[in-house]
């Protein structure tokens, strides 16, 4: 049964598609990030051939960059959470972060099996960022980065993280933050791929409305 968090929690993936302007209705982001124990949509068929697909991919970086010497951490051994001094607390878990001894230097892998997104670049962005603010290995480190996908590799350089990107980070904690949710933006393909159900958002939109009307013919 939904419950309201004793303080703001936040997964990097929610902040990254905000971000994008992937995610339109930013209440659905502000309800998790004050809410838990909330139902969720349940996965289908074409989930569980994407983490199929995902673990291989994995495998196959994870092997290339072992072959290149560099030490290699996947999944669980990269989860995190990250301390905001008001209490937010921001957590995640990259794919693949390496380590090559020879540079002294970290990269953070994250794999896709879909078509390119912003998102992606900036939800590497807020790994670099936040890791080295949490407790272990990366406390400190300057990290770069780089999203792999089947058909390619964009690298995510530390320079991203510039005052524009911080601000921008700073704008959408402080949105998921504020104790006044935004307002809820409904439509069939935005509620389509949030996993919020209607128990909790009764304004979520289950099919998609057909007008029926003919449209109107304007004079110019």
């Amino acid at each position: 049964m939904t419950r309201e968090r004793s303080g703001v929690y936040i997964w990097v993936t929610w902040l990254s598609k905000l971000m994008a302007g992937e995610a339109n209705c930013q209440w659905a982001a502000w309800f998790k990030a004050h809410h838990t124990d909330y139902g969720q949509v349940p996965g289908d068929f074409q989930l569980a051939a994407w983490t199929a697909e995902h673990t291989q991919l994995l495998d196959e970086v994870s092997n290339e960059r072992a072959g290149l010497g560099e030490s290699i951490f996947r999944e669980d051994q990269n989860s995190f959470r990250a301390k905001r001094p008001s209490g937010l607390m921001i957590s995640g878990k990259p794919d693949l972060i390496t380590f090559n001894p020879s540079a002294g230097h970290y990269t953070v892998y994250d794999i896709k099996t879909g078509k390119p997104r912003q998102s992606d670049l900036i939800q590497v962005g807020l790994y670099m960022t936040f890791l080295p603010y949490s407790a272990g290995l990366y406390k400190g480190k300057k990290l770069d980065g780089c999203v792999i996908y089947k058909t390619g590799r964009s690298p995510v350089p530390n320079q991203m993280l510039d005052e524009k990107f911080q601000k921008s980070v700073t704008h959408f904690l402080d949105l998921l933050e504020s104790p006044h949710p935004p307002p809820r933006l409904p439509t069939h393909t935005g509620c389509s791929w949030c996993g919020l159900t209607n128990a909790d958002c009764p304004e979520k939109v289950e099919s998609e409305t057909i007008v029926s009307e003919p449209a109107q013919d304007f004079p110019l």
